[in-house]
């Protein structure tokens, strides 16, 4: 069978459909943390192998990752020292391949939340055998610690980062994006927009927030954050995408997946005009249903020690000592935001 929509959640449900797996193997070219997060929520072990990386991993992403597997004591991840661009799902039980899916989707959001443009096919049983000699193979050809990218450090995301500089990081993309507008000479932040959006009369809720992307961000970073494909449609014939997956690695160590949003034109281009959060899951907190455009605005209240009815102003900015976020590019559809002061 052939799967082109709702990958993620055919992937974290399939082992219910089939006899009792007790291993997962992930094979993906990349990988993004969110849906690595997400393996906790798995009844099994579960090995994961970014094959994209022999030539370095950012040290950004790679400390996110150990730190997901500190905190998952059934995960095990490695990394090709070749070149693999594979995407391979297999479900094993005591050793014995029972399921597999193979295409196109690497493990991460922007791979299995973009509906229609990647796809995962079942594997057939008679291929089990190759599949799993070709397993072997990469896991023979793989270590526990990758190489990280030149010029970058090992770095903790849990500590001021003042002694490093965009040189060391290696940042290529990256861009400050203001958290206020600028009316009349005077900096504001919108009282019921941006993040005050759960604040507003219209169909939101408490906590609602986003964070606006101003079009000065595409002249000053042209390669930072894609235009929307003005000519992907559906089957169905259904309008244009307006909203691309993306996971967040915050500068305290929170994984956020995310996406952008809305559409506005720049320089005849159709692109996001916001970042909001995003969950594959109904969100909760203390046992109640909230919001899951809330994740980021309660994240960001949370950080500016607000409340969630406070209004947020340009001198609350100030006073924490920061205006702007600093989104940086690490990897297709994954993004380093700083919010640090």
């Amino acid at each position: 069978m052939l799967y082109y929509k709702d990958l993620e959640n055919i992937i974290f449900n399939k082992h219910e459909l089939i006899e009792e797996p007790d291993e997962l193997i992930v094979i993906s070219g990349y990988l993004g943390p969110a849906p690595v997060k997400r393996l906790k929520e798995l009844p099994m072990s579960v090995t994961v192998v970014g094959g994209m990386y022999p030539d370095g991993i950012d040290a950004r992403l790679h400390h996110s990752i150990e730190q997901l597997k500190r905190e998952n004591e059934k995960l095990t991840v490695k990394y090709s020292t070749q070149e693999i661009h594979s995407k391979i799902y297999i479900w094993k039980q005591k050793g014995r391949i029972i399921s597999a899916l193979i295409g196109s989707a690497n493990f991460s959001s922007n791979g299995l939340r973009t509906d229609y443009r990647e796809s995962l096919a079942d594997a057939t049983r008679d291929t089990f055998s190759p599949l799993d000699e070709y397993y072997q193979f990469i896991l023979n050809n793989s270590n526990d610690v990758p190489v990280i990218k030149k010029k970058q450090v090992e770095i903790d995301l849990s500590t001021p980062k003042k002694d490093l500089n965009q040189d060391t990081l290696n940042i290529n993309y990256t861009v400050d994006i203001p958290l206020y507008s600028t009316e009349k000479g005077v900096n504001v932040v919108k009282p019921k927009s941006g993040l005050n959006w759960g604040l507003s009369n219209g169909h939101v809720a408490p906590g609602d927030g986003y964070i606006r992307i101003p079009k000065s961000i595409y002249h000053k970073q042209q390669s930072l954050i894609k235009p929307f494909d003005e000519d992907f449609k559906t089957p169905k014939g259904k309008r244009k995408r307006n909203s691309d997956p993306i996971e967040l690695i915050w500068d305290d160590g929170v994984i956020m997946p995310a996406s952008f949003e809305g559409v506005q034109s720049v320089n005849g281009k159709y692109c996001p005009k916001q970042l909001a959060s995003y969950s594959p899951k109904q969100p909760y907190l203390n046992g109640e249903r909230i919001s899951k455009k809330s994740i980021l605005g309660r994240y960001i209240r949370n950080r500016l020690g607000v409340g969630i009815d406070e209004v947020i102003t340009y001198e609350t900015l100030y006073r924490y000592g920061r205006t702007t976020i600093t989104l940086s590019l690490i990897e297709e559809g994954v993004y380093y935001a700083d919010f640090s002061v």
